[in-house]
């Protein structure tokens, strides 16, 4: 091997180079033999296995014991046999350090440097802690610097070597085949380095990890001035940095330093981490400067991006008055906001667990609350957690209702980790729900009175328009016993939604035969709505456990909201049908103007009304379909709508026949 040829100057020594890796804020090390000799280790190597530099010339085994049941002694030896290298991500070690037994994960490579005969001279180790990464935690700590001892430490090595002028000479060859090999090293580096020469800065060496960032080829800064080859950082105070960094004699490190960097045909912006250090001749001048470059640019950008997710969520729970929780079922841990350690009577300072939040819980709530956590926790959940109860204790006699919401979060292999989620007082809402409902239900009550009896006098009327034969009267009398009708269903509709909140509603369940129950519907439909075509289709008998009145009031809600909604003459159709599980599907279909997409979701909301710039004067306060799903859902089961906006629309009623 021609070493001077490769090296070009025989003034750039082994020392230099070590001097590089020493200042690398990547842990390094090299290893020789098949023993796996440490011939060398940076601060940052000797600070991740826990040692000090004693260890340096000392077998791997030898000098970290703990290392011997694991496998780096065995990938060492065949990277050394085979000259293949081997790189890993977040592998475990164990190490002791501080007298301490730690276990940390890291990115790592063992690289084969050959020689001309293709044969292992050395290995270049150099490794990562990714142990933060991994736990998901924030971005890595800025890498430990390197301290200015150890370059000091060389610099007097330098002075000893320089006065040893005979041993010197006498290794000559071996100082140049050295060179040789450090300049590989730094070839291979996986952060960037570049070596600049002189008061003119001239780039010397760079390799091609620093020439990624930079944005240039070898060929176009090689031998020329920093300042000259790279024309990009005019304006920016890099080039005034490495001036200062010459002339001073001082070191200038940069964390996350945002800087326009060359890329393609233009620039883009990036933050780096940046390390200028002066490099010094034996005679303590400065010769020239070392850069070494790590680009963080995406690892700065996404703990930026989480850091604004984390604040513009906390900005929302406070907005919203949210107590925040926290619950790791394994270890039992449960923590909190501070608004949630003052509904159960804490102080911020104050730890809380499970047990004493369980306790604030009025007694009456507590097995439920209970039963809906371990609900929320187990296999067959949907991962979801919801419910209302109510919190009580000294500082809070008059207690608060909250209402809980939640979602299990869970590992690889699918087993419950933590249940995170909020509370929200409703305390304030729910009275006032009630005060509304109590005031419907009063003035329900009252109307219900004075409209029994213009239901009678109407009957009256048009009974004495039949036997007058005034045509005129009757249809009068015809049109406002319907609008009384209209009224009465109303009222019933508002009285049935105060049963409902109130817990007032009861389904009396009995075995009846649908077919029955739809022909009496068909009837009574064909005698009042004679605007439509109503077409029942009853196929067979079916027998159903249900409460009759109940599933009568949900179709007869369905079908006079299709005669509300569709055109005079159109077809409205109901039916039933046993479906494959051995439930019963009821439907109703009409033909009228559809449903939105936006509006199905909210369609059996209380109030909702679809489509309000279509429905114009036709009467009605959202109150139908919302009735239809709570009745449905309290025979345990569900209503569904569909529809497209095109026209025609078809409730599913799903029950359990039994």
């Amino acid at each position: 091997m021609d070493i001077k040829k490769k090296f070009g100057s025989a003034s750039f020594g082994e020392d230099l180079i070590l001097q590089a890796l020493s200042c690398s804020p990547e842990p390094t090390s090299i290893y020789t033999g098949p023993e796996m000799t440490i011939q060398f280790a940076n601060e940052g190597m000797l600070s991740l296995w826990g040692k000090d530099a004693s260890v340096i010339g000392k077998a791997l085994i030898s000098a970290i014991p703990e290392l011997e049941d694991q496998p780096f002694l065995a990938i060492l030896q065949e990277v050394w046999r085979t000259g293949k290298s081997y790189s890993v991500t977040e592998a475990p070690a164990r190490l002791i350090k501080n007298g301490v037994p730690v276990t940390d994960y890291f990115d790592y490579e063992y690289r084969a440097l050959l020689d001309q005969n293709n044969k292992t001279w050395c290995i270049l180790n150099t490794a990562r802690n990714v142990t933060l990464r991994r736990q998901h935690q924030q971005q890595i700590q800025e890498k430990e610097k390197k301290e200015q001892g150890l370059m000091e430490e060389m610099a007097a090595t330098l002075e000893e070597l320089t006065a040893t002028n005979d041993e010197l000479n006498s290794s000559l060859h071996l100082l140049a085949e050295s060179r040789e090999q450090v300049r590989t090293i730094i070839e291979q580096a996986p952060v960037g380095i570049a070596m600049l020469k002189g008061p003119e800065l001239i780039i010397d060496i760079a390799n091609p990890t620093i020439l990624k960032i930079w944005g240039h080829r070898l060929a176009d800064v090689q031998g020329r001035p920093h300042e000259i080859a790279r024309p990009e950082l005019q304006g920016q105070p890099v080039n005034q940095w490495l001036r200062e960094a010459f002339e001073k004699g001082e070191r200038k490190t940069n964390n996350e330093l945002s800087i326009l960097l060359r890329h393609n045909d233009g620039l883009r912006e990036a933050i780096v981490n940046s390390i200028y250090q002066p490099i010094f001749s034996t005679d303590n001048k400065v010769t020239g400067i070392l850069i070494i470059l790590e680009d963080i640019t995406d690892q700065v950008l996404e703990r930026r991006k989480n850091e604004k997710d984390q604040h513009m969520l906390s900005m929302a729970i406070d907005a919203g008055e949210l107590a925040t929780f926290y619950y790791e079922p394994k270890n039992n841990l449960f923590s909190g906001n501070a608004l949630l350690k003052s509904w159960f009577g804490l102080a911020d300072k104050d730890q809380l667990d499970l047990s004493a939040a369980i306790s604030s819980i009025i007694e009456e709530d507590r097995q439920r609350v209970m039963t809906a956590i371990t609900d929320a926790l187990s296999e067959k959940s949907d991962g979801n957690y919801f419910i209302e109860y109510r919190i009580a204790h000294a500082q809070s006699p008059n207690g608060r209702l909250v209402q809980a919401r939640g979602k299990v979060f869970y590992d690889a292999k699918g087993k419950a980790v933590s249940l995170n989620g909020t509370l929200r007082d409703i305390t304030e809402q729910k009275a006032e729900e009630q005060r509304k409902n109590d005031f419907i239900s009063i003035v329900s009550h009252e109307l219900k009175t004075p409209l029994t009896s213009i239901n009678a006098y109407l009957q009256l009327m048009q009974r004495q328009a039949f036997l007058t034969a005034n045509t005129s009267y009757q249809d009068i009398t015809m049109k406002s016993l319907r609008q009384v009708r209209n009224m009465k269903n109303l009222i019933n509709g508002f009285l049935n939604i105060s049963r409902f909140d109130s817990g007032r509603m009861m389904i009396e369940r009995e075995v009846f035969d649908l077919k029955e129950l739809f022909a009496e519907l068909e009837d009574e439909f064909k005698l009042r709505i004679n605007s439509h075509q109503i077409v029942a289709d009853l196929t067979q008998s079916l027998s159903i456990a249900a409460d009759p009145n109940k599933i009568s009031q949900v179709v007869q809600n369905l079908v006079e909201n299709a005669a509300k909604y569709s055109p005079i003459g159109t077809q409205i159709t109901f039916g039933y049908l046993p479906t494959a599980n051995q439930d019963v599907e009821i439907f109703v279909s009409d033909q009228g103007m559809g449903i939105a997409e936006e509006d199905r979701d909210q369609i059996f909301e209380r109030f909702y009304r679809a489509g309000k710039d279509k429905v114009g004067t036709i009467s009605g306060f959202g109150i139908g379909l919302y009735l239809c799903r709570e009745i449905v859902e309290l025979h345990n089961g569900h209503i569904t709508v569909e529809s497209n906006s095109a026209g025609g629309t078809t409730f599913k009623v799903r029950l359990p026949a039994q």
